[in-house]
């Protein structure tokens, strides 16, 4: 057992405790309270968080571990053992920032959970969707210069066409160990052959992937940036939209109906405005494009009451997406129009629902899993001390201590 002693953010977004506590005791919380409403018996490990916030662990619910660059055709050149090295750097980054969780909608991670459920490896824990499901041509088909089967090298997608085609690589992906189906219904900023508002995959074909994922008590997150192809998501139950750049009315009323989340992902369509003299050629008319629409589609959601999670769809690339700045993903919810705490409970609260964990993690309530971030200073006054890994003071998942700045004299030798 140990006790935390400080200013309390739980994830919830009713309430800060400036003097509170939290108890640790085996891997999970045991209490949170008022300081004055507990007393603590001797011998018990006390950590004072004097000038700093206790927080729970972050989310980030839109990752791709692994990759190492933004220019897909590049992937090529990676084998998978070099993608697993990238992988293993990348989940230590994520740590070191505070984020003891990761969604990946797209990539190898679920390959990831054996290893670092049994010590091989530090990692966060991890919600991943397997290969994403494409149509031929589609966001994460990458065919210039190279033939259907090499697409397979990259560890990101998986082509199929037609009912019968995506209900065999949705099950496909549950086989292989995935939480959730992911899948694209328009192309993307960084589609070779089509732009971000060309729909993909038909009505009916997205529906059987629902219908899959539902059968296995699940659900279907879709790449979705133009406007037919965002509809077609939601009136096939699609259930989390990825990016979201292009909605009008109807795509709101749908999400609003439908109880659908939105993933904006902001930061990586950030990094590419801030090098944008370093994109591939058929990324920059895109981005420019799509730019400002993005953030007005988040301020039709956030004012519709949508829940919105916490993305930044890096990919560990380190000149333009590093693992570790991934956290601007705070700022830029912030800047879009959320108060910090709204910022803080979409990486928090929310993404504990995204990943369908939300009576285990998320908040920091009795009985929840020790997941916890602790910050310096306030991060409601400043949002952007999240934004840097140097703040980020101790970091615990499952009851271990997996970073500590703050005593490490101390609190290192406290591992439950």
């Amino acid at each position: 057992m140990f006790v935390l002693k400080g200013r309390i953010i739980d994830g919830t977004g009713n309430s800060v405790i400036e003097k509170g506590v939290v108890v640790v005791e085996k891997n999970k919380i045991k209490l949170v309270c008022k300081e004055y409403e507990y007393r603590t018996p001797e011998g018990v490990e006390v950590i004072e968080v004097e000038d700093g916030t206790i927080m729970p662990g972050f989310i980030d619910q839109h990752v791709h571990l692994g990759m190492g660059t933004v220019n897909s055709m590049l992937m090529y050149t990676m084998t998978p053992y070099e993608k697993t090295c990238q992988a293993v750097w990348d989940m230590e980054k994520l740590i070191e920032a505070g984020f003891t969780t990761v969604r990946e909608p797209g990539g190898f991670a679920h390959q990831l959970k054996g290893p670092i459920q049994k010590g091989l490896v530090n990692g966060p824990r991890i919600s991943a969707s397997g290969k994403i499901l494409t149509q031929t041509g589609g966001h994460v088909d990458v065919y210039k210069k190279f033939p259907i089967e090499l697409n397979e090298v990259t560890l990101l997608g998986v082509i199929a066409d037609g009912t019968d085609a995506v209900r065999q690589a949705a099950r496909m992906q549950f086989r292989e160990g995935a939480d959730f189906i992911k899948t694209c219904t328009t192309g993307g900023v960084t589609s070779q052959g089509n732009t971000n508002t060309a729909s993909q995959y038909s009505i009916s074909e997205i529906k059987a992937m629902v219908e899959e994922a539902e059968m296995h008590g699940s659900y279907v997150a879709a790449h979705a940036q133009g406007t037919r192809g965002i509809k077609n998501a939601l009136v096939a139950g699609v259930k989390s939209i990825e990016h979201g750049m292009f909605m009008d009315e109807e795509c709101i009323e749908l999400m609003v109906k439908n109880d659908a989340w939105l993933v904006p992902t902001f930061s990586i369509a950030h990094m590419y405005m801030e090098n944008i003299d370093t994109l591939p050629e058929w990324v920059v008319p895109k981005i420019k494009a799509s730019y400002e629409a993005h953030y007005k589609s988040f301020e039709m959601c956030h004012k519709a009451g949508i829940k919105i999670g916490y993305g930044s769809d890096f990919l560990g690339d380190p000149s333009i997406c590093p693992y570790g700045k991934n956290s601007m993903e705070f700022e830029r919810l912030v800047h879009a129009g959320m108060s910090p705490m709204e910022a803080i409970v979409a990486a928090t609260k929310t993404g504990s629902e995204i990943i369908m964990r939300a009576d285990e993690v998320g908040t920091l309530e009795e009985g929840k899993l020790a997941d916890i971030t602790i910050v310096t200073g306030n991060p409601l006054e400043n949002i952007n001390l999240l934004t840097d890994a140097d703040n980020i003071k101790i970091v615990i998942i499952d009851g271990k201590i997996r970073k500590n700045t703050l005593n490490e004299n101390k609190i290192n030798s406290i591992v439950v």
